[in-house]
């Protein structure tokens, strides 16, 4: 039962933590600017969206979209899909998966811009929007608003605000997630503690630790997976930044990393240092399909783990023994019977207040590469994905948060944030996006995933090297600030 809840967790809870490992990107280009779109130079200068393209089409035009999903979320996408080719004529929808992480969606694409052989439509984690952008094969879903007169104004404003650079809005939707610290409510019992009142700031975290170590219930309470993304949501929650030119969503040129100097950098760093030499928390190193720190929570090893909101429906049909483990990629795992295993989930604790994090989940580009007929009907179809309906299938269905504001009006998905455990969950998360600044919503950064692995190499040296906290930072800055000057080179 522990190794099939590890896989099934290893596998879905990375909808919101983006790639960590080495891959190609770019820097910001020195134009890049957040808020919402319409304005800026480049919106002035949108390629054209070929909407008449589609009725013009003789034979029915097939979208290829390339994805990642698997379990509740994979289920939950083709039934969508069949809904929509069932709904009308003039488009066919296919799904291609291209493995089970962003790590491997992005190699792909990665090596098919050159040869432009690439879908109609490709879903990449959250940090690659200036990389993106950068590319020359996407098409601005900005462009398509623009000719299709498509009101945005339901649409999440901070996810808006997240994917827009210079006024334009690049991808079409989101698949939004947050993060959120699971915790073991027995073991909260155990060591005295009240399971209705999880751990608000760091300083709880560590007094919750402690109580549960001096209580002889676990051995080190906090598992941390050392992924640098929980690193950046700690900071941007703090309105601390990754990278300068506000962090990177500024006039001018990303250049420097803000890493050094950066006082809740500092904290954070120390905090984890002490944590970890006091024994209350088990620092697991980053790795491709990781779970050991799933292994630990699962084996009761460990109490609470910070972790994505994004598996939250897998979780509770695996609880359940109603999860089709066949698409996981380790065999049809079985039925389990994991009720003793009682889960809490709360926000995420933070330096002073809970509940602040950064924009997290996927973005759905469309491409340039295709046909002018293939480019409208991708269009299409992404409207259909982003109506209230759709929306919150995502959301009851495959745990995305929803896109759209509305969705959360809506009377069915106000009864399962009410009724179910993974709608109990996911509202938490829901409404702690919905406290994300949108003037301040995470970095923006052209080699993001390059950036992460700088951040996690500092953890790594932290953790598990013995590295002071100022020279894992600094280690860090410093491979920061060269990839951000090879990027601005290569761009300009």
């Amino acid at each position: 039962m522990l190794a099939a809840l590890a896989a099934v967790t290893a596998l879905l809870l990375t909808g919101c933590s983006g790639s960590s490992t080495d891959g190609a990107g770019g820097g910001s280009s020195g134009t890049a600017r957040g808020g919402g779109p319409g304005g800026g130079a480049a919106a002035a200068n949108l390629p054209p969206c070929p909407l008449d393209a589609l009725g013009k089409a003789g034979a029915p035009v097939e979208v290829v979209v390339w994805h990642t999903l698997t379990a509740k979320p994979l289920e939950t996408l083709q039934a969508l899909v069949e809904t929509y080719n069932g709904s009308q004529t003039k488009v066919k929808v296919r799904l291609e998966s291209q493995g089970s992480t962003y790590d491997e969606i992005q190699a792909k694409f990665n090596a098919s811009v050159a040869s432009k052989q690439l879908p109609a439509v490709v879903v990449v984690d959250d940090t690659f929007t200036q990389s993106m952008a950068d590319s020359g094969v996407i098409l601005p879903a900005q462009s398509c608003i623009d000719a299709d007169k498509y009101d945005t104004k339901d649409l999440r404003k901070v996810a808006v605000d997240y994917y827009t650079i210079d006024g334009v809005l690049w991808p079409a939707s989101a698949n939004i997630g947050s993060v959120l610290l699971f915790y073991n409510r027995d073991h909260f019992r155990k060591a005295g503690l009240d399971p209705d009142k999880p751990p608000t700031t760091l300083a709880e975290l560590r007094a919750a630790s402690e109580k549960i170590k001096q209580a002889g219930v676990v051995d080190k309470p906090l598992v941390h997976e050392l992924g640098s993304w929980k690193t950046e949501f700690f900071l941007t929650g703090a309105h601390a930044s990754v990278v300068d030119n506000d962090n990177g969503r500024g006039t001018g040129v990303t250049s420097k990393a803000t890493l050094v100097g950066n006082d809740k950098a500092l904290e954070l760093f120390r905090w984890m240092k002490k944590m970890k030499d006091d024994g209350l928390m088990d620092a697991v190193p980053y790795a491709p399909a990781q779970i050991g720190q799933y292994l630990a929570m699962g084996g009761r090893k460990s109490s609470m783990l910070i972790e994505s909101s994004s598996a939250a429906t897998s979780i509770e049909a695996f609880l359940k023994g109603n999860l089709d483990t066949s698409s996981l990629g380790n065999g049809d795992l079985g039925k389990a019977d994991a009720s003793g295993l009682e889960v809490g989930a709360a926000v995420m604790p933070g330096f002073t207040e809970p509940g602040r994090t950064q924009m997290g989940g996927g973005a759905w580009y469309l491409t340039n590469t295709v046909p002018p007929e293939q480019q409208a009907a991708a269009w299409d179809f992404m409207k259909f994905l982003n109506s209230d309906e759709s929306q919150a299938k995502l959301l009851m269905g495959g745990s995305s948060l929803p896109f759209r504001v509305s969705t959360d009006s809506r009377a069915d998905v106000k009864e399962f944030y009410a009724k179910s455990l993974s709608g109990r969950w996911l509202q938490l998360a829901s409404d702690q996006v919905n406290k994300i600044d949108p003037a301040f919503p995470g970095p923006l950064i052209g080699p993001y995933d390059q950036v992460r692995v700088a951040i996690q190499k500092a953890s790594d040296n932290l953790l598990v090297n013995g590295m002071s906290p100022e020279d894992a930072l600094s280690g860090a800055q410093s491979e920061i600030d060269k990839l951000l000057a090879q990027y601005n080179k290569d761009v300009h």
